[in-house]
C-alpha cells in the first residue's frame, strides 16, 4: 500500500514540476533538505560521524555540522531532478552539464574494448549516465533494486527514457559482461560500504571495504575502466570530470583486483574532499573497517587512568574474539582539563541536558574546558569513550554525542547526570549500584594487573632487585586525599613493623611510593629502610620511577602491604592473586567514607586484611600462617563479557 501511495505521489510531482522552473524546484529541494536534516535524527546522526572521521582533524564540529546540512540539501535537490528527469533533452544537457575532456570517452570507445563508466554516489549521478545517453553514447546502468517495487519500476521508467537501459543488480550480471565483451559501455556506481568480504583499500587513511565487481569485470574482460564524477557548480549547473583511466595490472598478479581498486578510491577520495557536501554520507562508509578506536578520557589522577585503560584493553580483547587483530583496536588519551571549578560545575547541568542534536555544537565544552584540552578532544573521533570518575563524566557524555560514539563510565556517576547517559556505567559493589541493564557490578576498580603484564614486569625488576628469600614483602605506598593523611608518624610506624617482620621470618622489602606520597613522608621511608639490608628496593616515585616498579613488585612478592586510601592501588594488588594488608591512614573525614566502606566490603569478602600500621607486624604474621590461597574475584570476566556485548 505505502508502495502505491509513494508511486503516485512520485508520478504527480514529476508532471506537477515539468511546468516549474529547474531553480524554482531546486530551491524547494534546499528548503526540504534543511527540514529533512533537522528531523531526520538517523540518517543525520551517520552522516555527521561519517563526516567527523573523514575532517576531526582539519574542521571544527561548527564547520562539520553546516557540511552535515549541505549533505542533506544536495541529496534532495539531486531527488527534485530525479524527478525532473522528463525535462532532459539533448539541448537541456548541453546548456546544464558540462563535459571536460571528452576525447578520454571517444578515445575509449573507438578501442572497440568495453567501457565501464565508473562513479559513485556524487553530485547528481543519476544525471551522469542521461548525459551520455545524450551525446550518442547510451550507458547500460546497474542499479541496485529497491524495497518498494512500483516506485522503482517508476524511476527505471524515467531512467530508460532517456536512452540508458538498466540492469538490476545481482540478477543479470550476465548481461553486463556480454555488453562489455561486445564494447558496450556500462555505468556502474562503486563507493558503498561492501561488508567484511569486500576487498579493503585505504579511503581517508582507514581501511575500508569497498566493491571490487567493476576491476574484476574488467580484468576478465579486458574492459576499460573510466572513472568520472560529476559536480554541481552552481544550481542547476553541473560539469563531468572525466579521469585517467585506472591502469590494470596483469589479471594474474594477485595485487591486481586491490591495486585497481585503491587507484579508484584515491580518485573518489580527491573529489570527495575538494567538494565534501556532494558525497552521499548517509550510509555508515565505515562499518565494516576492522580499525576502531577507543578515546580514553583522562582527569590527571593515575588511579583513574589506569582503571580506563584497563577497560580500553578489555575492549581491544574482546574485539580479538570477534576475528580482529589486536591492533586493529587503537587506544588514545586525552587529557580533560577545565578552566575553572565552576566550569566543571556548569559543564556537568550541560552534559545533563546533552542530546543527539549536539553534534556540530560543542558550545559548552569550549566555554569550560582549557583551550588545548578542548582542541585535542574535537580533533579526535572514537567510536568508544571511556573515563573514570566525576571529573570526566560530563566530557565523556558530550563526546559520544559528538561522535556518535558507545560510551563506558568506571565509577557511580553523578545523580545529575544517572547512569541512562552511558552506555555501560563500571561500578563497584560498595557504590550500590541500581540493578540496569547497563550497569555492570564489580569487586575491585578495573585495573591492568593481568598474568602476562605481571610476569613480563617481574622478570625486569628481578635483574636489579636481586631478591634471594623465600618471603618477600611488597608494598606500595600512596599519600593524602581529601579523607586521610599519611602522616610521618605513620610512616615510621609502617617501616618498623615492616623492619620487624623482615628480620624475624627473614623476609625481603620490596617498597614503591607514589607521586601523591610527601617528603616527609619520604624522608621517613628513606631514613629506616635505605640501608637495611633486607630493603633490597625502595622507590621514590618523585624522583625515579619506572613503569614495571608497580607490577614487578607485585609479581616478585608473595606479600602485599597496600595504604588503604587508593581504592585503584588496593584493587592492583588483589587483583595480583597475592594476600593483601591494607594498613590504615589517619582519618581526616567525619563518619564513614566511601574508601572505608568499600575496604570493609573487601575484607567481609576475604580479598584482604585490614591493619593498623603499628600492628602491621603481626597481621603479617597471620597472613602468612595461613594456608589457603588469596581470594580472587572474577572482575575481569565480567567486564569483557560487558564489553563484548557493548561492541
Amino acid at each position: 500500500m505505502l508502495d502505491y501511495i509513494a508511486s503516485i505521489f512520485v508520478r504527480c510531482l514529476n508532471i506537477l514540476f515539468f511546468f516549474v522552473p529547474i531553480s524554482a524546484t531546486l530551491w524547494l529541494g534546499r528548503r526540504l533538505g534543511s527540514i529533512a536534516f533537522f528531523v531526520n535524527k538517523k540518517r543525520r546522526m551517520v552522516a555527521y560521524a561519517n563526516l567527523k572521521a573523514a575532517f576531526a582533524k582539519e574542521k571544527s564540529p561548527a564547520e562539520l555540522r553546516k557540511l552535515t546540512k549541505k549533505v542533506y540539501q544536495n541529496m534532495v535537490q539531486t531527488f527534485v531532478e530525479i524527478l525532473n528527469l522528463t525535462k532532459v533533452d539533448k539541448k537541456y544537457a548541453e546548456h546544464y552539464v558540462g563535459l571536460e575532456r571528452f576525447d578520454r570517452v571517444q578515445k575509449a570507445v573507438d578501442s572497440g574494448k568495453g567501457v565501464i563508466f565508473l562513479t559513485a554516489h556524487f553530485g547528481d549521478w543519476e544525471l551522469l549516465s542521461l548525459k551520455s545517453a545524450m551525446v550518442g553514447l547510451p550507458i547500460l546502468v546497474l542499479v541496485r533494486e529497491q524495497k518498494m517495487k512500483r516506485l522503482n519500476g517508476l524511476l527505471n521508467r524515467l531512467r530508460e527514457s532517456k536512452g540508458c537501459k538498466v540492469v538490476r543488480k545481482g540478477m543479470e550480471t550476465k548481461q553486463i559482461i556480454r555488453a562489455l565483451r561486445s564494447g558496450e559501455i556500462v555505468g556502474i556506481l562503486s563507493d558503498q560500504d561492501a561488508g567484511k568480504k569486500g576487498t579493503f583499500v585505504t579511503f581517508f587513511g582507514r581501511p575500508t571495504s569497498t566493491h571490487s565487481g567493476p576491476v574484476e569485470m574488467a580484468l576478465h574482460t579486458g574492459s576499460i575502466i573510466l572513472p568520472n564524477f560529476i559536480v554541481r557548480t552552481k544550481g542547476p549547473y553541473h560539469k563531468v570530470f572525466l579521469e585517467d583511466y585506472i591502469t590494470l595490472k596483469d589479471p594474474a598478479d594477485p595485487d591486481a583486483v586491490r591495486d585497481g581498486v585503491q587507484q579508484y578510491m584515491t580518485l573518489l577520495e580527491g573529489f570527495v574532499r575538494k567538494y565534501p557536501e556532494q558525497w552521499l554520507w548517509l550510509h555508515k562508509r565505515w562499518k565494516s573497517t576492522p580499525v576502531r578506536t577507543v578515546l580514553v578520557l583522562n582527569d590527571g589522577k593515575a588511579g583513574h587512568l589506569n582503571q580506563s585503560l584497563a577497560v580500553a584493553r578489555a575492549i581491544q580483547r574482546a574485539r580479538t574474539t570477534q576475528g580482529y587483530r589486536f591492533d586493529d583496536t587503537k587506544i588514545v588519551t586525552v587529557d580533560v582539563k577545565y578552566k575553572t571549578k565552576f566550569a566543571r560545575a556548569v559543564l556537568l547541568i550541560c552534559a545533563r541536558l546533552a542530546s543527539w542534536r549536539c553534534h556540530g555544537r560543542m558550545w559548552a565544552m569550549r566555554a569550560c574546558l582549557e583551550k588545548p584540552s578542548y582542541e585535542t578532544l574535537m580533533k579526535t573521533y572514537a567510536e568508544f569513550v571511556v573515563s573514570c570518575g566525576s571529573a570526566t563524566a560530563p566530557a565523556n557524555i558530550f563526546m559520544a554525542k559528538e561522535n556518535d560514539a558507545k560510551n563506558v563510565i568506571i565509577m557511580k556517576p553523578s545523580p545529575i547526570l544517572g547512569a541512562r547517559k552511558f552506555s555501560l556505567c563500571i561500578i563497584p559493589e560498595h557504590d550500590r549500584p541500581a540493578k540496569r541493564k547497563n550497569v555492570v557490578k564489580t569487586v575491585l576498580a578495573p585495573n591492568l594487573m593481568s598474568v602476562e603484564a605481571l610476569r613480563t614486569n617481574g622478570d625486569k625488576l628481578r635483574g636489579y632487585a636481586k631478591t634471594a628469600k623465600g618471603n618477600v614483602v611488597g608494598v606500595l605506598i600512596g599519600g593524602d586525599n581529601a579523607e586521610f593523611a599519611l602522616t610521618p608518624r605513620i610512616a615510621e610506624d609502617l617501616a618498623r613493623e615492616l623492619l620487624e617482620f623482615a628480620k624475624k621470618r627473614d623476609a625481603e622489602l620490596l617498597v614503591t611510593t607514589s607521586r601523591r606520597t610527601s617528603v616527609a613522608v619520604e624522608s621517613v621511608l628513606k631514613h629506616m629502610l635505605k640501608d637495611d639490608p633486607r630493603g633490597k628496593l625502595l622507590v621514590i616515585a618523585n624522583e625515579k620511577n619506572a613503569p614495571e616498579v608497580m607490577p614487578g613488585i607485585l609479581d616478585i612478592s608473595n606479600i602485599i602491604v597496600v595504604s588503604g586510601e587508593s581504592i585503584s592501588m588496593v584493587s592492583e594488588a588483589i587483583s595480583s592473586g597475592k594476600k593483601t594488608i591494607a594498613f590504615s591512614l589517619e582519618k581526616r573525614a567525619r563518619g564513614a567514607t566511601k574508601h572505608e566502606r568499600a575496604l570493609e566490603s573487601l575484607a567481609d569478602g576475604g580479598y584482604l586484611d585490614i591493619a593498623r600500621a603499628e600492628e602491621l607486624a603481626r597481621s603479617l604474621e597471620d597472613a602468612l600462617g595461613r594456608t589457603q590461597s588469596a581470594k580472587k574475584p572474577d572482575d575481569d570476566a565480567k567486564i569483557l563479557e560487558a564489553v563484548r556485548r557493548l561492541i
